[in-house]
């Protein structure tokens, strides 16, 4: 399954959730950042009880300190059991500063929380500063400081909306060049490009409409030297296969007393013969100019069919094939030459990849039907049935008929539907692009 994606949604998702993932860090840090403050203001304060403890003696000192609401407990048995649950005695070492915080859930409030600063006198004895603060006095202070600041819903919704107006401002930025060079590429023919490569605003898109552009003139180079080569190898090509054909058609009518081993070497020179001349005329139809269209003649279909039949029977010599004629007579006003060429390749092709078994050619009033069993089809699925079949596609969406080649087990099947299945603009517009059927 494709997946079609956008590279500017995408930098715009991304820079979005980055943004978002810091508003929600940020939410969930604001609490930690002011416990963390507390902190290292306690901790600053325990040392100054400490050096008072040095100075007056641990005996001079309540064990309530009002200036900094903290507690002194002498030994660590005298600690509270939350405090002695948390750590041990091993793990307090002295002059340093600890804290924790007890609660039912990581994301509830603290129940309370605890700043302990172990410390010892001179005369060895140790003692424990203990700040102990409830969700009475926690709460209302954290409300305090957050009614002093400017809300962080608000603050994030602002910063929300702000990033959102100069997100589609930028993209609306980017993306008027980008599809500029979409429409300007999409717009891209033989005929236009002589003209020179507008700018798109940015170098990326220069740089890559420069690509583009140089890319297609050499394709358009090749493919006109290709074209040319063609034509002129066909056009000169024709004139000894015609003279070929008529001096093997005239020795036919002139030796009738030639001997039997003349005879298959005159009938392979005339097979020969009528094989390049069918080869020149691909060549020719596949280089010629897409917007030529040859001339409607109205004829009899199923003679014309029976006609190409017989003509290439040469190609089932020496193979045990039956070919089944199923022909409605059918008189239609089509272009004969492209009729010819499409039935003649068809044929061709069914007998050439059958080596032994049955063809059904079969002839309604708008459609062609050929179906043809054979060993040689299990080879030829992959890669298809060469240079005829190609010019086959070429001329159905020149003329917007109906081409459909399906292969299942040992039967292949070929449907031509002699009636246009779009509608004459979008054939027309499908002339001016550069060609689609050449494969």
């Amino acid at each position: 399954m494709k997946i079609n994606q956008s590279l500017l949604r995408i930098v715009f998702a991304s820079i979005g959730s980055a943004l978002l993932l810091v508003i929600l860090c940020y939410s969930l840090l604001a609490q930690s950042f002011y416990f963390w403050g507390l902190d290292n203001s306690l901790a600053v304060n325990s040392i100054h009880v400490s050096n008072l403890v040095d100075q007056q003696g641990i005996d001079t000192i309540e064990n309530k300190v009002d200036i900094i609401d903290a507690e002194i407990f002498r030994g660590y048995s005298a600690l509270p059991e939350d405090i002695k649950n948390k750590f041990t005695v091993d793990e307090l070492e002295m002059d340093e500063h600890y804290n924790f915080e007890v609660k039912d859930n990581w994301y509830d409030f603290p129940r309370v929380m605890y700043f302990i600063h172990p410390a010892q006198t001179q005369t060895g004895l140790t003692y424990y500063i203990v700040n102990t603060f409830d969700d009475t006095f926690l709460q209302p202070e954290v409300e305090k400081i957050e009614e002093g600041l400017p809300s962080i819903t608000m603050v994030s919704g602002v910063i929300i909306i702000l990033f959102i107006f100069v997100g589609l401002l930028l993209l609306r930025y980017i993306a008027r060049p980008v599809r500029k060079l979409h429409l300007w590429a999409q717009q891209l023919t033989l005929k236009t490009l002589a003209d020179p490569v507008p700018a798109f605003g940015f170098r990326e898109l220069d740089d890559l409409a420069e690509k583009i552009h140089t890319n297609l003139q050499n394709i358009e180079k090749t493919l006109s030297r290709e074209s040319q080569f063609l034509q002129h190898a066909s056009h000169e090509l024709r004139t000894p296969i015609a003279v070929i054909l008529s001096n093997a058609s005239l020795m036919e009518h002139m030796w009738h007393d030639a001997p039997p081993a003349c005879q298959k070497p005159l009938e392979r020179i005339n097979r020969a013969g009528l094989t390049m001349s069918h080869l020149t005329e691909t060549l020719l139809w596949l280089t010629r100019n897409e917007d030529y269209q040859p001339k409607i003649e109205t004829f009899n279909l199923s003679q014309l069919t029976e006609e190409l039949v017989e003509e290439h029977q040469y190609l089932l010599g020496g193979k045990d094939v039956t070919v089944e004629l199923a022909l409605s007579s059918v008189t239609q006003s089509l272009p004969k030459v492209m009729i010819r060429i499409i039935v003649a390749n068809l044929i061709r092709n069914a007998m050439q990849h059958t080596d032994s078994g049955h063809i059904l050619i079969k002839l309604e009033q708008e459609s062609l039907t050929i179906v043809n069993w054979g060993e040689l089809l299990k080879g030829e699925k992959s890669d298809g049935f060469g240079l005829g079949i190609k010019l086959v596609k070429q001329i159905c969406t020149n003329q917007g008929w109906h081409y459909q080649q399906d292969v299942i087990d040992d039967a292949c099947t070929v449907e031509v539907l002699f009636k246009p299945t779009r509608s004459d603009s979008e054939q027309q517009e499908s002339h001016h692009g550069f060609p689609a059927a050449k494969e």
